[in-house]
């Protein structure tokens, strides 16, 4: 088994501060997370390290987002009043 290039102690450390975001009611993204490991380590870190990171430490992935960051209600509502009923085929 590889060495980790942190121990458990510094990691335990490094998380304190999302965890605290956590607690707070805050929503955590991976990619700040990920940056910041990859800063403390001097290396870029892939998303999966981030992910057995997190889960060697009980962390696990919540539930995804329930709509897309760019969507407009407005569109898709206009969209659903203007759309064919049936759909024809090619």
């Amino acid at each position: 088994m590889p060495k980790s290039p942190m121990s458990e102690e510094e990691e335990q450390e490094f998380l304190r501060f999302w965890a605290e975001q956590a607690l707070a009611g805050g929503v955590l993204v991976l990619s700040p997370i990920r940056a910041a490991l990859a800063q403390r380590l001097g290396r870029k870190v892939a998303t999966s390290v981030v992910y057995r990171f997190l889960a060697r430490h009980g962390w696990r992935k919540g539930a995804p987002d329930t709509r897309h960051p760019k969507s407009d209600p407005q569109i898709q509502e206009a969209w659903g009043k203007n759309s064919r009923k049936t759909w024809l085929p090619c």
